[in-house]
């Protein structure tokens, strides 16, 4: 292990999830349509109601601060144990800076945000797209194209039929995720939304206890994304090996 390496990426996610914490915070809170009233029986639409404004959240306090800068620092750190000195690593490094923030946004807002997503998106392409080049291996570009498309069709099929599940944006980060889960293999795609999924019931079920709002009640299925992400990033392999019963 490159302790160098490690504590450098660390240190570097310390301040990258400080900013993102921030920029997240700044994302607000869609405002609802304006109802627009009905005048007189014959149907006909009265004045338009003025469209409320969005809604910013407080800014973050020191504790969500402190949680965003050492999440964001062991990822890094994390990814570097992983990856090593491989192109590779800025690629999950940026996934995983992506991933802190639109977690953030979702939680504060519901909602994650495609000026946050879209950038991810295009860093870590280029990024994977270099690394491909760097060890030959191209046939990664298209596991992590058939990943990314293939998870944003399953996921919107999923909104499409029951769009109370999930929203748009978690659909579009589910194909961001599948990319860079394809890129490592799809046995780690498979695990990592696997994970998910798990993660996403026992947080619904265990708001659902506390809350006692039932079936209505409302989740921000991102963080549980972005947790089955990690997951399928940092331990997919070894979780594969065990999962599949192989020893590669």
């Amino acid at each position: 292990m490159n302790v160098l390496l490690v504590g450098g990426c660390a240190a570097a996610g310390g301040v990258a999830g400080l900013v993102l914490d921030e920029v997240a915070a700044r994302i607000p809170r869609p405002a609802p349509a304006p109802k627009i009233p009905v005048d007189g029986a014959d149907g006909a639409l009265a004045e338009t109601l003025p469209a409320p404004e969005p809604y910013l959240p407080p800014p973050p306090g020191v504790l969500e601060h402190v949680l965003s800068v050492l999440v964001t620092a062991f990822l890094f750190g994390a990814a570097a144990v992983r990856f090593g000195p491989d192109p590779a690593l800025a690629a999950y490094c940026v996934l995983f800076a992506g991933l802190v923030a639109v977690s953030v946004a979702d939680i504060r807002v519901g909602l994650v945000p495609r000026k946050l997503l879209y950038p991810t998106l295009v860093l870590m392409v280029v990024a994977l797209v270099a690394a491909s080049a760097v060890s030959g291996e191209y046939h990664r570009l298209l596991q992590a194209a058939v990943g990314g498309v293939g998870a944003f069709v399953v996921f919107f099929i999923i909104w499409f039929i029951s769009p109370r599940s999930m929203g748009m944006g978690d659909v579009r980060l589910a194909g961001v995720i599948g990319v860079g889960l394809g890129w490592i293999g799809y046995r780690q795609l498979y695990l990592g939304f696997l994970v998910a999924f798990i993660v996403g019931v026992v947080i619904g079920v265990a708001k659902m206890l506390v809350q006692g709002g039932g079936r209505k009640t409302s989740l921000p299925f991102g963080p549980a994304l972005a947790v089955g992400a990690v997951v399928g990033v940092l331990w997919g392999t070894q979780l594969a090996n065990l999962w599949f019963h192989t020893g590669s």
